[in-house]
């Protein structure tokens, strides 16, 4: 089957400050390309509504499905799957993502042209769409809204080393940056997380779950990586620490030069060898960490920031992480 994953278009702040790389869109088009299917991406972030239109006329894809993670993105989702659907008449074409966990409902009220919703996370889920599709029948996949009924509830992917992020399928990859850190690639070290912050929809989204790659599966997708930055996209910071210590016993990147950690009291910030900077964004009450590679003098010396804005439980002792 062709099927071609959409990335909204920019928000205002995205021109200005970050344009990332649409990680969990790839991640979610490598579990359908193992599945057997022809997979192709188009990032409205880069590319124009024109671009989106030639290339389902072109190339006329069997299943439709768009990324939806902000609200600020549902108009022109919802436009671009009513004129999707003019063209596609046979077609599945349906959203997922954080936000449209949400408002699966409304979506289908207001855009006739959506098939369905897909609730949760999409690595397991959308391959069982896109196998129900064929036989018919959609109501049974666990986590779909449909204008018939919902599926079971949506289901966790137990192993974050199952699929690695398809960055094959995502062109102009040079246009992805954040702040200075440009091109800048993305990486998912965690996913989830146990706390219930009153501000924060994560921990209602995944249930209060939190997983962790492993070190060498982490190590393998960044010896992957083509760009000289890279950016920790996880929204918890609990085992960042151990995960970053486990890192450079695992890395066997070829290069003769090892990696640097540098361990404050609480937190812990690495550099690997092979990149210019290392950064990871965190929620404001808990810390941002910020790695960068001494340029001036060719070292692998570390800069970093640590800035406690609250005295939250994150502040207490490392050996309290997971």
């Amino acid at each position: 089957m062709r099927v071609l994953f959409v990335h909204p278009g920019p928000l205002m702040y995205s021109e200005i400050y970050l344009r990332l790389e649409p990680l969990g869109m790839e991640r979610v088009a490598a579990a359908v390309r193992a599945a057997g299917h022809q997979v192709q991406i188009l990032d409205l972030q880069i590319f124009t509504h024109q671009d989106f239109y030639r290339l389902v006329e072109n190339w006329r894809p069997q299943a439709l499905g768009f990324s939806l993670n902000y609200l600020a993105n549902v108009p022109e989702v919802l436009d671009l799957a009513e004129g999707a659907r003019a063209l596609l008449k046979d077609s599945l074409i349906f959203a997922g993502g954080h936000s449209a966990s949400f408002v699966a409902g409304e979506l289908l009220e207001h855009c006739p042209g959506l098939d369905c919703v897909l609730r949760g996370e999409g690595e397991s889920a959308t391959p069982l769409l896109l196998e129900s599709f064929g036989g018919g029948t959609l109501v049974n996949v666990p986590g779909v809204v449909t204008r018939d009924g919902e599926g079971p509830a949506p289901r966790l992917l137990e192993d974050l080393d199952r699929f690695f992020p398809a960055r094959d399928l995502a062109r102009r990859r040079r246009k992805y940056f954040i702040g200075v850190l440009d091109p800048c690639a993305s990486i998912e070290f965690t996913r989830g997380c146990p706390w219930d912050c009153s501000f924060c929809s994560a921990w209602t989204f995944y249930g209060r779950s939190y997983r962790k790659s492993s070190a060498p599966a982490i190590a393998e997708d960044m010896r992957s990586i083509a760009e000289p930055n890279v950016f920790i996209v996880d929204t918890s910071p609990l085992s960042i620490r151990n995960t970053v210590l486990k890192l450079e016993a695992s890395w066997k990147s070829g290069r003769s030069r090892k990696p640097t950690i540098w361990r404050p009291e609480r937190t812990c910030c690495a550099a690997i060898a092979k990149f210019s900077n290392i950064g990871a964004g965190l929620d404001s009450n808990t810390c941002f960490w910020g790695w960068k590679r001494s340029m001036r003098t060719g070292s692998n010396s570390i800069a970093s920031a640590h800035h406690p804005t609250s005295t939250s439980r994150l502040s207490k002792s490392p050996a309290s992480w997971a």
